[in-house]
């Protein structure tokens, strides 16, 4: 059956994005979790702060109530609240599992219907997808900001290009 095909591979999708942002966190200092590389720039906490943030508001009643909050703080998001690496590992793996308990619990059913996000209908299959490019974008911030942190200590994480395999 597609739906529970697709529920299948989409979870699987956000978990190796969980795993690629963890792998590339795993490489920086406690420091570089909070270093910014100019103004007006985002740290690593800081976004691993907003994609935490956005998964309570976006997967917390994801059929019955509307995606954007009422009660997140947005702006706040944005603001490095100097959460250690355990404070913001222990939200991010809670927020983590909030997500994949949410799709693992969609019936192929739910996929036909539609869901509200900042007051506007659409269906589940768009919210999925647009929470997978969300999410994915802000990995590749954190893959970047980190390999630029870890400089010559960075370890691929992907397939090597020719000159970095050994």
């Amino acid at each position: 059956m597609f739906e529970q095909r697709y529920m299948t591979e989409v979870r699987s999708i956000f978990q190796e994005q969980k795993q690629l942002a963890e792998s590339a966190l795993n490489q920086v200092s406690d420091d570089d979790l909070h270093r910014v590389l100019a103004v007006d720039t985002l740290s690593l906490a800081v976004i691993v702060q907003h994609i935490s943030n956005n998964i309570l508001s976006r997967w917390t009643n994801f059929l019955t109530t509307d995606g954007e909050k009422p009660d997140r703080n947005r702006d706040a998001e944005f603001e490095d609240q100097q959460l250690s690496r355990a404070e913001l590992m222990a939200t991010w793996d809670e927020r983590w599992q909030l997500l994949d308990d949410v799709l693992a619990s969609l019936t192929p059913e739910d996929i036909g219907k539609t869901v509200f996000i900042r007051g506007q209908e659409k269906s589940v299959i768009w919210a999925i997808e647009k929470q997978v490019s969300h999410y994915s974008y802000h990995v590749g911030q954190i893959v970047y900001l980190a390999k630029v942190f870890a400089g010559e200590n960075w370890n691929v994480l992907t397939i090597p290009l020719p000159h970095q395999r050994k």
